[in-house]
């Protein structure tokens, strides 16, 4: 099966390859924090989202990007949906930030809810990482070939834990189950609070595998308590992932982006924007964040709010398309 995802994401920016790409914005933002902020997390404590957050707040912090508190606060449900709600019951207010990712694509698109991507304020988005399947160090399933065949087989016998439905994990197994004939719809998908409790649910042995971000499951893996059998990168990574072939290097062309961003609530206004743009832009400049990007298998993605505002509005189309394709869209 081949999936043109990389052709479709066309606006995937060029800083991947080319380091951080710093946005024109001014040095001096009229505007700034006059109380705590908050930088809200849709998901549990443990998960990507979440340390994406606790690392900006204590650069933002030790690096005096802000003159208040800044505080990361987790508002777990609804497929991570009651967070963005939450944040956007204060319009027009900057001290209301969201840690974002495909899933706010994602839930419009199959209506898990109304809300839409442009309901909120885009400032910049800071990184991509893709989808590891990882097992128990026992698992029958050696690499995504087993994980096929046993899908052909039976698509109920393999449970997967993700952290979201529709999402880019969820969307890179059922595209893999596709490449199988089997109906995506039919996959045992179990959804968790964070990848990081469908990783101790694979390891405790009730279900047979998770599809997450590396970030969740490194130290297990670092610790022989999982191992991954592909990665969903357009290649190979290093490190702990060097010795892990990818699904293109198994025959199945499928490569997904699951990036992340910061966003506010709607109503934001240009300088509000300015000064979080800017602010997150020192952020990824610091030692501190280089060391974060290869700890946690981050590949660099800056964008400024403009630049994240017409990803967002390519990655729809490219999510649209595919979760139709495969039955998943309302």
């Amino acid at each position: 099966m081949s999936v043109t995802v990389s052709a479709l994401r066309s606006c995937v920016p060029m800083a991947v390859a080319a380091g951080v790409l710093l946005p024109a914005c001014p040095a001096h933002a009229q505007w700034q924090p006059s109380r705590n902020v908050e930088i809200v997390v849709p998901t549990a404590a443990g998960g990507s989202n979440d340390v994406i957050a606790r690392v900006v707040q204590k650069i933002v912090q030790g690096e005096k990007l802000a003159s208040v508190p800044v505080n990361t606060v987790n508002r777990v449900g609804g497929n991570q949906t009651l967070s963005r709600v939450y944040v956007n019951q204060h319009p027009g207010d900057a001290h209301y930030l969201h840690v974002d990712n495909p899933t706010v694509i994602a839930n419009h698109v199959t209506g898990i809810t109304p809300l839409h991507h442009g309901d909120f304020s885009p400032i910049a988005l800071l990184v991509s990482e893709y989808t590891v399947f990882t097992v128990k160090p026992d698992s029958p399933l050696r690499n995504a070939r087993d994980l096929v065949e046993q899908l052909k087989k039976d698509p109920d016998s393999v449970g997967v834990g993700v952290s979201n439905r529709g999402g880019t994990n969820h969307l890179a197994l059922s595209l893999l189950a596709k490449s199988a004939g089997v109906d995506p719809k039919k996959l045992k998908v179990i959804v968790f609070k964070s990848n990081t409790e469908s990783a101790t649910a694979v390891m405790g042995g009730h279900l047979q595998m998770s599809a997450s971000a590396m970030t969740s499951i490194v130290s297990h893996v670092a610790a022989g308590r999982m191992r991954i059998i592909a990665v969903g990168a357009p290649q190979r990574s290093t490190g702990l992932l060097a010795g892990v072939p990818t699904l293109r290097e198994q025959g199945y062309d499928i490569s997904l982006a699951n990036w992340r961003a910061i966003s506010g609530p709607k109503g934001l206004t240009p300088a509000q924007i300015a000064y979080w743009e800017d602010a997150l832009a020192k952020v990824v400049a610091t030692d501190d964040w280089r060391k974060a990007l290869e700890a946690q298998y981050w590949d660099p993605s800056f964008l400024g709010s403009q630049a994240f505002a017409r990803y967002l509005d390519n990655e729809y189309a490219v999510t649209k398309t595919l979760l139709t394709e495969l039955g998943l869209a309302k």
